[in-house]
């Protein structure tokens, strides 16, 4: 790996850090394109790197909302429990696909994902008289 790509993999996996943590987003969402479009990885090589990724940025992302008292152990350990089956069931699912396919479901979600987050922030909007600008 050069030192301009080594960089850029670094410079990449702060944003993740940053936005993850900022927003709760899941860092696949923004790592596993990161990895197919520019480091040229098949989806199945971003999709296992991500979920690897996901482990430290996780464990200081909860550490740090731990201080502040905004960490559920109980939410956290159902919804785990239900992760950890449909990580088994997710991984088993994804393995059996081909690349392509996989990638293309993948692209499909991600649109699915930003028109509801936009269709949400619009209708917030509506809903809140302040946010609009006063004429």
């Amino acid at each position: 790996m050069s030192g301009g790509t080594l960089a850029l993999v670094v410079v990449a996996g702060l944003v993740v850090g940053i936005l993850s943590a900022l927003f709760g987003v899941g860092g696949g969402l923004l790592m596993v394109p990161f990895m197919v479009v520019v480091l040229d990885e098949s989806q199945h090589v971003a999709e296992g790197t991500s979920l690897l990724v996901i482990v430290p940025t996780a464990v200081v992302g909860v550490l740090a909302h731990l201080r502040r008292g905004y960490v559920s152990f109980k939410h956290a350990a159902l919804v785990g429990l239900g992760g950890t089956a449909g990580a088994l069931l997710g991984s088993s699912l994804a393995l059996a696909m081909d690349a392509e396919a996989l990638q293309n479901i993948f692209a499909v979600f991600l649109i699915l994902m930003g028109a509801r987050t936009i269709h949400q922030g619009a209708i917030s909007l509506r809903a809140d008289p302040t946010t609009k600008a006063e004429k």
